[in-house]
């Protein structure tokens, strides 16, 4: 097992950078006297994976929509379901589907060995079965519709259907009615068994802990399997966008409107100092110290809401 330490002289913080036997990172962060725990296991699989690889190394379309989808059905199992696991122990747990990543995740004060245990536990043992996959596919369409009320959800999303002719990031991240129709039980699996690899997952834990009490729950709870990172096969996307302006009429007490622009990239990863960056860019074109922000606000200073976005 390599086990690395990683210091900010400047922040005056450390945290360990783990390689486990099993495939799995780890990075931990240690913080004596803190109160409570928060920990998060996550994979690279999000709703910009349309593609599945096969075993041959061909690749194969999967329904929009899957990888949320699958977040929801990881919480259940035979007899009592994670969150119901979670409840007897006071933790607050919860989970997140974004256009590339899946993450699971818990926050506690008390009981953090066996609420990670919990955590490795359930998203290492799916169980689905079709009978659950057709009620699940009743509540997200619900769900669906919903966030079509939703006016930060839509002017995001219609600002990326504008903006990207293929790749999947125009898409939902819950999918459509119409795709999430056609996953079953099977699919699911398939799709776990390729994107759940522990060599394409991280954990991450910050709080009152320590190494050895995390590494004496991961030697106990992971189950290395064969396999490797899983292959991520990105859509050719034309340079152009597909409308430089859309507009549409909700319900809202004030107008909202977003802003993007399209970037060359071969992979959705992005280091600290390109976020950071993009973060200065935006507030330079965009924020509350800018010139468009000054015009619109001094135009209709109640009804001016902004939203930034970049892809």
């Amino acid at each position: 097992m390599k086990i690395n330490e990683v210091h900010n002289s400047l922040l005056n913080e450390m945290y360990y950078d783990i390689d486990h036997p099993s495939g799995l990172k780890i990075l931990i962060m240690p913080k004596a006297g803190y109160s409570s725990t928060y920990a998060i296991f996550a994979t690279k699989y999000g709703s910009i994976d349309t593609m599945i690889q096969m075993k041959d190394g061909s690749f194969r379309e999967i329904p929009e929509g899957t990888a949320h989808f699958l977040e929801h059905k990881l919480f259940e199992c035979e007899d009592l379901d994670a969150f119901e696991r979670f409840a007897k122990t006071g933790a607050s747990a919860n989970a997140y589907t974004s256009f590339d990543r899946t993450g699971y995740l818990f926050s506690c004060s008390d009981n953090f060995k066996e609420n990670l245990e919990i955590l490795l536990d359930f998203v290492q043992n799916p169980y689905f079965t079709q009978a659950t996959v057709e009620k699940e596919q009743g509540i997200i369409g619900q769900e669906i519709d919903m966030y079509k009320d939703v006016p930060d959800w839509e002017v995001m999303f219609n600002c990326l259907r504008n903006m990207y002719h293929n790749l999947p990031v125009r898409i939902d991240i819950a999918g459509t009615q119409e795709s999430i129709a056609q996953i079953t039980a099977d699919m699911l699996y398939d799709c776990y068994n390729n994107f759940y690899n522990l060599n394409n997952m991280v954990l991450a834990i910050a709080g009152n802990t320590t190494v050895d009490e995390v590494l004496e729950v991961a030697d106990r709870m992971l189950k290395p399997v064969e396999g490797k990172m899983a292959q991520r096969k990105l859509i050719d996307e034309p340079r152009d966008v597909i409308s430089d302006y859309c507009e549409k009429k909700l319900s809202v007490a004030t107008p909202q409107f977003m802003i993007g622009f399209k970037e060359e990239w071969d992979t959705p990863e992005r280091t600290a100092k390109e976020e950071i960056t993009m973060e200065i860019l935006l507030d330079m074109i965009s924020g509350p110290s800018s010139d468009l922000y000054r015009r619109l606000f001094e135009s209709n200073p109640v009804s001016y809401t902004h939203l930034r976005a970049h892809e």
